[in-house]
C-alpha cells in the first residue's frame, strides 16, 4: 500500500474534519494489521500530518487507540440500526449480515473491543454498544408483543455474548462459509426466545408476527 508523506504545513481543515481524517486513515491500516500495532506515526504517515498533530487532536496512544474504536463502534451500530420499514425478523437478519460484514472487513477492531476488554475504556464501550443492540431487539419483541419477562431479557442478553463467541470463532477458524454462520446466528436468536417464552401457543403466534412489516395488518 503506497504510503503518504507527512506535508510539513498541512492544510487547514476544520477539528471535526480533521479528526475523522485521521480517523479514517487509522482504519484503513486496519485492514492489514493487528490492532496492537497501530501507533501513533503509521497512521500520521497514513494520513499525511505530523505525529505532533495527531498528538495535539488525540492526546497520547492510548486515546488515540480508544477513539478509533469508538468511531469503529459508531459506525456498526450506524450501519445494524434497524430499518423501521422491514419486520422484526427482516431486522434481524439484515442486521446479522451487516454485522458480518464489518467484522469480516475489520477484524482487527472487532477482536480489540472484545479482546482487550481489560481495558476500563474499552470494556465501557463494549457494554454501551450490546446495551443498544439489546434496545433493538427488545423493542422489536416488544413491538411483535413478545413480554418483557426476565427470561427473555436473559435470552437476548446470552444471544448476544453467544453470537459475539460464534463470529470470533468463525473469525480464527472459518470451517463453514459466512451465509451459514449468519444462518445459525439467525436460528439461535429464535430458539433462545422460544425457550425463554416457554409456552408453544405463545411462541408460535409471536413467529407469525414478527414476520409482518409495520405496513402490514398484525397476524391475529
Amino acid at each position: 500500500m503506497a504510503r503518504r508523506t507527512p506535508d510539513a504545513r498541512p492544510s487547514r481543515m476544520p477539528p471535526a474534519e480533521r479528526r475523522r481524517q485521521i480517523l479514517e486513515a487509522a482504519r484503513r491500516l486496519l485492514e492489514f494489521r493487528p490492532f496492537d500495532e497501530l501507533s501513533v506515526e503509521s497512521v500520521a504517515r497514513e494520513a499525511g500530518v505530523s505525529p505532533g498533530l495527531l498528538f495535539h487532536y488525540f492526546g497520547s496512544q492510548r486515546t488515540f487507540r480508544q477513539a478509533v474504536l469508538e468511531a469503529a463502534a459508531d459506525e456498526v451500530l450506524a450501519h445494524v440500526r434497524p430499518d423501521p420499514a422491514l419486520s422484526p425478523a427482516e431486522q434481524l437478519r439484515a442486521g446479522i449480515a451487516t454485522f458480518t460484514d464489518h467484522v469480516t472487513r475489520y477484524p482487527a477492531v472487532y477482536r480489540a473491543v472484545t479482546r482487550l476488554g481489560a481495558a476500563a475504556g474499552v470494556r465501557t464501550l463494549h457494554r454501551s454498544a450490546r446495551a443498544t443492540l439489546a434496545g433493538w431487539l427488545h423493542a422489536a419483541l416488544a413491538a411483535s408483543g413478545a413480554p418483557a419477562t426476565p427470561a427473555v431479557t436473559l435470552a437476548v442478553s446470552g444471544w448476544l455474548a453467544c453470537t459475539e463467541e460464534m463470529v470470533l470463532a468463525w473469525l480464527d477458524e472459518p470451517t463453514t462459509d459466512r451465509a451459514a454462520l449468519e444462518e445459525l446466528c439467525e436460528r439461535s436468536f429464535h430458539q433462545l426466545i422460544r425457550a425463554a417464552l416457554d409456552d408453544e401457543d405463545q411462541w408460535l403466534l409471536l413467529s407469525e408476527r414478527v414476520t409482518v412489516r409495520p405496513a402490514e395488518p398484525p397476524a391475529r
